[in-house]
């Protein structure tokens, strides 16, 4: 579990303002908000990326602080950014998963299996020997993913790994959380209301705040987005209006039968 106690942030003026709230192993948590609201700055100080002007920050039994070690603090976290191409530094995707592995973890017999594994659980295994720079955009953000989970974290941050990819590529990655959340906490912030379907919980930045829902919360009571200046995304308004209540229906095999039904 991530924990924020009494959690402020501030630049020249308050981003964020006493955050008390908690982020649950083995779920999909994402972070939404308004253009500037703090999505990115929260999940920052959660990755140990900035630190709080007050309050403290858990992840398991650990507390973030400046004397954390680094080592062990990214081996408990990870984080993908939204171009993958500044995560990429080798013209070798082996040699690029590799680099990260080396600068945590060390030089071992392991690490030849341990790029394997992480390259097959991206889909991306016959690419090991590719040239990463020669590769689409939704593939070489399965390489940064793989490349964080060389590291085996406890919790991984996508912070918008969507926004630059085309629709395959979005639907690639939302399978893969999908199946990553059996293995560690899953952090998505997003810019693209839509996308909060995949989730099981959520958190609104609003006006230096924190607010957290289930997506039952939201999908039963659309005013909950609305009242923090949010759209309602279509999947819920059409939700509505075939009477789901539980968003473990919200598929499509069994939206469509309900749109067939009513016909």
């Amino acid at each position: 579990m991530i924990r924020l106690e009494n959690i402020s942030f501030k630049y020249d003026k308050l981003v964020l303002d006493n955050i008390n709230t908690q982020i649950d192993k083995t779920k999909i948590t994402f972070i939404i908000g308004a253009n500037g609201s703090g999505k990115t700055t929260l999940a920052s100080i959660m990755s140990g990326l900035l630190f709080a002007s007050s309050g403290k920050v858990f992840i398991d039994d650990i507390e973030l602080n400046k004397k954390t070690n680094h080592k062990l603090l990214r081996k408990k976290i990870g984080i993908v950014f939204q171009n993958p191409s500044n995560q990429i530094l080798f013209s070798k995707v082996y040699d690029d998963i590799n680099f990260t592995l080396e600068n945590v973890i060390g030089k071992t017999d392991d690490n030849q299996k341990i790029i394997a594994d992480s390259l097959s659980k991206v889909g991306m295994l016959d690419s090991i020997n590719s040239n990463p720079y020669t590769l689409s955009g939704g593939m070489k953000q399965r390489i940064a993913i793989a490349s964080q989970l060389s590291l085996s974290p406890d919790y991984l941050i996508f912070d918008e790994a969507t926004s630059m990819l085309d629709i395959n590529g979005k639907n690639d990655i939302y399978k893969l959380i999908k199946k990553l959340k059996k293995e560690m906490g899953i952090i998505f912030i997003s810019n693209d209301i839509n996308e909060i379907i995949y989730a099981d919980d959520v958190l609104i930045v609003d006006k230096q705040k924190v607010y957290k829902y289930t997506l039952d919360n939201i999908l039963n009571d659309n005013s909950i987005l609305t009242k923090h200046n949010l759209d309602i995304p279509f999947i819920l308004k059409l939700a509505n209006l075939l009477h789901i209540k539980n968003s473990s229906d919200l598929k499509e095999e069994i939206i469509l039968k309900k749109v067939g039904n009513n016909d």
